[in-house]
């Protein structure tokens, strides 16, 4: 069930109801004490129109700094419970906002740019927190302020109240009117942020290619226009939001001409003193920020549910693969896999058809195609990567989606096709799987033939790598990925053309030293080099998302089929290149 945007935020604003308890007492008694000064000073001037004495007016002056002074006490509590209310209320929703990406399919991330989610966790949160701590805060403020107003200005006179209030029906409406188009064209304009951020992500992620191409002018361009559209869309709210504050001071202004007009007939003619006047005239003036205040507000709520419906955007979406609602099965897996009849789709079009296969625990495995027959496809679906039917895949002779899936992932070490690796120290990279010793550290890079590399950099395992790794070759960063899945201890093993950057000879050491020390645990190879591969208990040859041949390397020679073809081509490439 989605969750709408007004009733999220209103979750975590009743998780810190006691800095609303405490905030809004705090925001009434600023407002009590603000209005107080008028009416003190109206005692004042109605006393030097008399026999005032000296000992009253000082009376009134103590009076005034006093009620000062606490105002601004109960001013800073507002702030402190309130304001400080909001930050928290920020830090909440980021961290379970990030909570919850991390817990969404991998599809999800396939089909979002990086730079919009970047952009709704930091500038739509934002303004979330704005709308919450300071707009909530100086709403109530504005409310009150106002309430209070209108009641004293009552108490002078109710004629002059209902003159003031003769703008108040055009600002509610006009104020209606601007709200209402800021909010679609806010929206608009952190839509447009998104596409800037995702274009600023994507350049400096590939900033290699862009230079190695020399594209860096067109990149500029196309950021400049992306810029141009930004202000282009920001000027537009911008006129209209500019439009706000002299009307409403206008109608504001109008409204203390005449109080002053008919006001300071009624004075002259002693149907109401001087001291009436200067105070109803100073709360008049003190509802001018208020009048003010109440469009920023409005301003703020707009910007902020514009944004927090971007933020439940990602809050309703939820992700498909998760453990059963009973928690999963936990169990340590002994590495049997088997396939049934399993069909796999992206969007309709389905890659893998009847997929029929069992692998043994301990088995070595090697899968075989043409580019895009379906073999990535094939191997994520045993981590569940991606979401697999009932009753299609099994480990240990149990579906796959009655696992437990932390349980399940913990156990599986994978080598994707694309190698990431985080800017941090080799040693925190390979150790990033779990809590690893330092001597399965060395032994998995020994294993992966990284160690020799690894010693000749000049602080070791404590090397920082660069983004994504760069200051590491390609094959260098391949070793490094297996090393880091090796220190798991994995039960099944999944190497995704994991070995493209390493020299055959490598390959086929570490592949050596696999079987070698990980005998027992089951391992599927992805790889374009027949010689790699054929060692391996058998080979699975896909075709169009079928499988065309399985047997061992000289069981597919012999019976002539695609393997055979593929072979003899990686044959005549090689005599190629030895001329």
């Amino acid at each position: 069930m989605k969750k709408e945007a007004s009733g999220i935020i209103k979750s975590y604003i009743l998780r810190h109801k006691r800095a609303w308890v405490q905030g809004i007492p705090a925001v009434i008694l600023t407002t009590v004490f603000t209005m107080a000064v008028p009416w003190i000073l109206r005692h004042v001037i109605n006393i030097l129109k008399g026999d005032g004495s000296t000992k009253k007016l000082i009376l009134y002056a103590g009076a005034i700094i006093a009620a000062t002074i606490i105002q601004g006490i109960f001013r800073y509590m507002m702030r402190q419970t309130m304001i400080v209310a909001s930050w928290d209320i920020e830090y909440e929703i980021r961290n379970d906002l990030f909570s919850h990406l991390l817990k969404l399919d991998r599809r999800y991330f396939d089909s979002t740019p990086t730079g919009d989610i970047m952009a709704r966790i930091t500038n739509d949160l934002e303004s979330v927190r704005a709308m919450v701590g300071p707009g909530i805060m100086h709403f109530i403020f504005t409310a009150f302020t106002f309430l209070t107003a209108m009641v004293l200005m009552l108490v002078i006179n109710l004629k002059l109240t209902l003159i003031a209030l003769l703008p108040l029906p055009l600002i509610t409406g006009f104020t209606y009117l601007i709200s209402k188009e800021v909010h679609n064209k806010y929206s608009k304009i952190q839509e447009h942020f998104s596409k800037i951020t995702a274009e600023v992500q994507e350049n400096l992620s590939g900033i290699r290619v862009i230079k190695a191409y020399v594209q860096e002018g067109n990149a500029v361009k196309r950021f400049g226009r992306l810029s141009q559209e930004y202000i282009r869309k920001n000027m537009n709210m911008i006129r209209i939001w500019g439009l706000f504050f002299p009307v409403i001071l206008g109608f504001t202004g109008i409204a203390i001409m005449l109080v002053l007009w008919i006001g300071g007939n009624m004075v002259i003619n002693n149907v109401i003193t001087l001291g009436d006047l200067v105070a109803f005239t100073a709360y008049l003036m003190l509802l001018t920020w208020p009048m003010a205040a109440l469009g920023w507000v409005i301003g703020l709520y707009q910007r902020g549910m514009a944004s927090m419906k971007r933020i439940a955007q990602i809050f309703n979406t939820k992700p498909v693969i998760i453990s059963p609602p009973s928690g999963g099965i936990k169990k340590e897996i002994q590495g049997k896999i088997e396939f049934k009849k399993l069909r796999f789709s992206y969007n309709g079009n389905y890659v893998l058809n009847d997929i029929n296969l069992t692998i043994q625990p301990g088995q070595t495995v090697a899968i075989l195609g043409h580019t895009g027959c379906g073999k990535s496809s094939l191997i994520s679906l045993i981590p569940r990567l991606y979401q697999v039917k009932s009753e299609m895949l099994y480990i240990d002779d149990i579906d796959v989606n009655d696992y437990n899936l932390e349980c399940l992932r913990s156990q599986i070490g994978l080598v994707a096709q694309e190698t990431f690796l985080f800017s941090r120290s080799i040693e925190s990279n390979i150790a990033f799987g779990d809590k690893v010793s330092e001597g399965t550290i060395k032994k998995t890079a020994s294993i992966a033939a990284i160690d020799e590399d690894i010693g000749a950099f000049p602080s070791g395992y404590n090397t920082i790598l660069g983004e994504r790794g760069i200051t590491l070759s390609g094959g260098q960063k391949q070793r490094t990925a297996l090393a880091r899945a090796l220190a798991i201890k994995p039960k099944i093993l999944i190497l995704d053309d994991a070995f493209s950057s390493v020299d055959t000879s490598t390959e086929e050491n570490i592949l050596k030293n696999l079987k070698q020390v990980f005998s027992k645990c089951t391992t599927l190879i992805i790889s374009h080099r027949i010689s790699s591969i054929k060692n391996s208990d058998f080979i699975v040859v896909l075709k169009n998302g079928q499988i065309a041949e399985t047997g061992t390397h000289d069981e597919l020679i012999t019976a002539g089929g695609l393997y055979t073809l593929l072979y003899k081509r990686q044959l005549l490439k090689q005599e190629l290149e030895t001329l």
